[in-house]
């Protein structure tokens, strides 16, 4: 199992990262049936298995070098899912530059996941994410994660070969893409810290907030509950971002909270733009459609400058005026020259998601301007970000 303890460690293949610490004295300990199942399965009982690769499987790393062993497909070249693997769809996807998304997750059987705190859940050990990403019809890639210990995650993604008969690992790549010179980017592992050490751990598209809002599907907030498969259950399982006296303050507060909030402009210290002191996560709890004028969206954006030589003490939000509101130059540019200068989220988009960003500027320019009352907050909008 060489490769496994290898993989483990981020050193046997290119495009392999473990989030987390592990004691050294477990690492060699681990193989590739570490969690779920790897390689075999039962199908009958509903484990998440590959039995129909079995015997290929049975001596796979940790993680598997093609997507065959990592349980998500009883038949590849078919696309069937294995038994036990469960589909879901956010409310609000995080913008991908118009390639579409599928997803699914695996939990053990007999375990729950823990919302002791709704505003960052723990998933058992065992439990494994996929999502896969398509580009006009065609299968480009299919990104995982495995927790493998109680504070530890095995990530990587899998580049899907032209004939879509298989998928392996990726190191994170440029692929050409369509006839005008155009590409499709897989992130690095690095790209890939950026976003996900934002979450204690670390998986950020199923979430209270995004699993709980109207148009979720799949393994719903409310499913999950129904299913006991959450613990704690929480008091409201159909969330609703309530008015700011603006009328169309919803889609805006959650397009910011699942593109820019969970990931990185948030309260976990180990998020990339903590020090930034903007706050645009959502807190879940609050989401009872009452009055939205006190949360941090607002409160940490509208009048306050950034404190950042990058932009020279604008205004993230100037209430009423969107034209002068750095988030909206932000979330409406691509940069070319230093990227996280000039955009926002920084990395893995090179294409404006011009229909969502123009209801944050619509948004905006229902505030009431500062010179016609009290709107938000003032400060000086910490120490970096934006």
């Amino acid at each position: 199992m060489k490769s496994a303890r290898l993989a483990f460690l981020g050193l046997a293949f290119p495009g392999i990262t473990a989030l987390g610490v592990a004691p050294l004295g477990m690492v060699a300990a681990c193989s590739s049936n570490a969690v779920g199942v790897v390689a075999g399965g039962d199908a009958a009982t509903g484990d998440a298995g590959v039995s129909s690769y079995a015997a290929e499987c049975a001596e796979a790393g940790l993680p598997p070098e093609t997507i065959e062993c990592t349980g998500l497909y009883t038949n590849v070249q078919a696309n069937e899912i294995a038994p036990g693997i469960r589909q879901y769809a956010p409310a609000i996807p995080l913008w991908a530059d118009t390639a579409d998304k599928m997803r699914w997750i695996y939990l053990p059987p007999g375990t729950t996941i823990d919302a002791s705190d709704p505003n960052e859940w723990t998933f058992p050990v065992g439990t494994k994410f996929w999502k896969e990403f398509s580009r006009d019809g065609v299968r480009v890639e299919t990104r995982m994660f495995q927790k493998v210990m109680s504070n530890y995650w095995v990530r990587t993604t899998y580049a899907w070969k032209a004939d879509l008969t298989t998928a392996a690992i990726s190191p994170g790549e440029d692929i050409p893409w369509g006839t005008d010179g155009g590409v499709y980017h897989i992130p690095t592992p690095d790209e890939c810290d950026q976003c996900h050490n934002g979450r204690n751990d670390h998986i950020m598209g199923f979430e209270q907030v995004d699993m709980g809002l109207t148009g979720a599907t799949g393994l719903t907030l409310e499913q999950l509950v129904a299913e006991k498969l959450i613990t704690p259950p929480p008091a409201l399982t159909k969330l609703t971002v309530g008015d700011d006296g603006t009328g169309v303050a919803a889609f805006p507060m959650e397009w910011l909270h699942i593109n820019c909030g969970v990931s990185c402009h948030n309260d976990n210290s180990n998020s990339t733009a903590y020090g930034a002191s903007q706050r645009l996560r959502l807190d879940p709890t609050l989401l009872d459609g009452g009055s939205s004028v006190d949360f941090d969206t607002r409160t940490t954006t509208i009048g306050v400058l950034a404190n950042n030589p990058m932009w020279n003490g604008d205004m993230r939000i100037d209430p009423g005026d969107p034209a002068q509101s750095l988030l909206v130059t932000l979330i409406s540019n691509r940069g070319t020259d230093n990227p996280a200068a000039y955009q926002m989220p920084p990395i893995a988009t090179l294409i404006v998601d011009t229909e969502d960003t123009q209801k944050v500027v619509a948004w905006i320019g229902k505030m009431t301007p500062l010179d016609g009352g009290s709107e938000g907050g003032t400060g000086d909008g910490g120490d970096g970000g934006n």
